[in-house]
């Protein structure tokens, strides 16, 4: 037995094909797979959900979609410079439209 490992996604295609023993997936933007800055309850609540999957888990490639919405957009620093606008992204894969 090693030690287990969990994978915290932002982009549930990604994660779908790295194919990490277990995974969660939380439709958050890239890079934020915690939630907001600063909301320590949040990301209390997405790691117990993580850590609980791991001990769960008994099928290798384990995905849980887990329940948490982001709530209002951030507005990226070209958005605030130039006025532009990204789309938001797919609810359900999480994935941004071209």
């Amino acid at each position: 037995m090693g030690i287990p490992t969990m994978y915290v996604s932002t982009g549930r295609d990604l994660g779908a094909q790295v194919m990490p023993p277990r995974s969660v997936f939380v439709n958050f933007p890239m890079g934020n797979p915690f939630g907001r800055p600063h909301d320590v309850t949040m990301q209390r609540r997405i790691l117990m959900d993580a850590l609980e999957h791991v001990a769960r888990a008994n099928t290798p490639g384990a995905l849980v979609d887990l329940p948490y919405a982001w709530g209002e957009r951030i507005q990226t620093i070209m958005e605030l410079k130039s006025g532009w606008s990204a789309k938001p992204p797919d609810p359900l894969t999480g994935k941004q439209p071209t």
